[in-house]
Order: C-alpha cells, then sequence, then structure tokens
C-alpha cells in the first residue's frame, strides 16, 4: 500500500517539477483544505476557496510548468497525491527537516 502511496506522490511530484508551480499549488491546497472546513459553516465561502484552488492549481500548470494538470488524466492520484504533499511540506516547513525526499527513498 505504502508503496503505491510513494509511487503516486513521485508521478505528482513530476508534473509539478517548477518551484513557483510548487508554490501556487502549496496555497492552493491550503485553501482547498480551509474550503473543507468552511463546508459545514458557509457553503459560500467553500465554493470560493475552491474556485481559488483551481485558479492557483491552473495558473502554474499552464504558465509555469506548461502542461495539464495530473487531475485531469488522473483525478485521484491529483487529490490524494497532492493533499498527501501538502501535509507532508506543511511538516517539512514546520519541523524544517526534509520528510519528502527520504519518504520517498524507503521502500516497504
Amino acid at each position: 500500500m505504502l508503496n503505491r502511496v510513494r509511487k503516486d506522490l513521485r508521478y505528482y511530484l513530476q508534473e509539478h517539477q517548477d518551484r513557483n508551480n510548487r508554490i501556487l499549488h502549496y496555497f492552493a491546497f491550503l485553501s482547498a483544505f480551509v474550503a473543507w472546513i468552511f463546508l459545514f459553516i458557509d457553503i459560500k465561502v467553500t465554493l470560493l476557496l475552491a474556485v481559488f484552488h483551481y485558479v492557483l492549481s491552473w495558473i502554474g500548470h499552464f504558465y509555469y510548468e506548461g502542461n495539464k494538470p495530473a487531475a485531469f488524466r488522473y483525478p485521484h492520484i491529483g487529490f490524494y497525491a497532492g493533499f498527501t504533499w501538502f501535509f507532508m511540506k506543511t511538516m517539512e516547513i514546520i519541523t524544517r527537516k526534509d520528510i519528502i525526499r527520504p519518504w520517498l527513498d524507503q521502500s516497504e
């Protein structure tokens, strides 16, 4: 199971190599995460944040990366690998430690 997650996360990162695209995607997933919270508070905020998520992601892909979002081809990978990357990246920011690369280098 973990090997599948690692494989999908590697693919996700391969499709998001440009630094600016990754920055935009970090904030896109932050807005998506907050949107999930607002789902139970204010649906208008949820919809606004969802649109913001896609605008940031698509700018990153079409302008910086020059490719189509992974979610167009593999929606489940774009969703769960993106959130996996977002949470792991957040832990890297908080701890100031490299977490993603060593985890991807592991095997079961």
